[in-house]
């Protein structure tokens, strides 16, 4: 069993940046910002200063990530940052999905639907019942989506309208990736820092991109 002692956690994968500092596994700090198309400026800057949090930065064991489905382009920088800093420290990359992570802020024991927003008139879509997965991240039109009449639907989205369908707001955030990294550390360390990438939908397919062969 793997106990994470001191992790920095990162959320890119919408217009919300964010980086928070654990020690111990407690929040010790959080650095947030929702400036549109910014990540590549200010995660840089984030991410020194929650280094600073720790007395060291040889203290630090563990960066978490969110790894999508989001804006690729953001995901991108964000794991590029972290590989090259947790590789120079050996410390261990914990990917976390977006859409997971914030089911686990969620009390619902029924079907329910966690959306962020994804390109033009569409949303991301994960279905969960309770805390288990009920299917994979999926892209769908506003449209489709307000035609569902049973479960209630969860996270961000500044797309939808009230008219459209009610979302229960839970926007992403890098204490939610570190809280989610911390709880289920194991199953997401199985597979090798070197090989994390971030998750790409089409309308039609989830694919895990190789980094070096991005189609966007």
């Amino acid at each position: 069993v793997y106990v994470v002692m001191n992790m920095i956690a990162i959320e890119s994968s919408t217009q919300i940046c964010s980086v928070s500092s654990f020690m111990k596994g407690q929040l010790v700090n959080i650095f947030e910002t929702d400036q549109p198309m910014s990540h590549s400026k200010n995660l840089p800057i984030m991410l020194k200063a929650a280094i600073k949090d720790f007395n060291s930065i040889k203290d630090i064991d563990s960066f978490s990530i969110s790894i999508g489905p989001g804006s690729f382009t953001s995901l991108r920088i964000s794991m590029s940052l972290v590989k090259g800093i947790a590789f120079s420290l050996n410390a261990n990359i914990v990917p976390v999905p977006t859409l997971e992570s914030i089911n686990y802020q969620i009390n619902d024991n029924d079907l329910h639907y966690v959306i962020l927003d994804c390109y033009k008139d569409k949303c991301f879509v994960q279905e969960f019942k309770g805390a288990s997965t009920y299917s994979e991240p999926y892209i769908e039109s506003i449209k489709n989506l307000s035609k569902i009449e049973s479960g209630s639907f969860y996270g961000y989205s500044e797309k939808v309208k009230n008219d459209e369908f009610e979302i229960n707001i839970i926007k992403p955030s890098s204490i939610l990736i570190g809280n989610f990294a911390i709880n289920n550390i194991d199953r997401l360390l199985d597979s090798s820092s070197k090989d994390i990438k971030p998750i790409y939908l089409s309308e039609h397919e989830y694919v895990k991109i190789n980094d070096s062969k991005s189609r966007k």
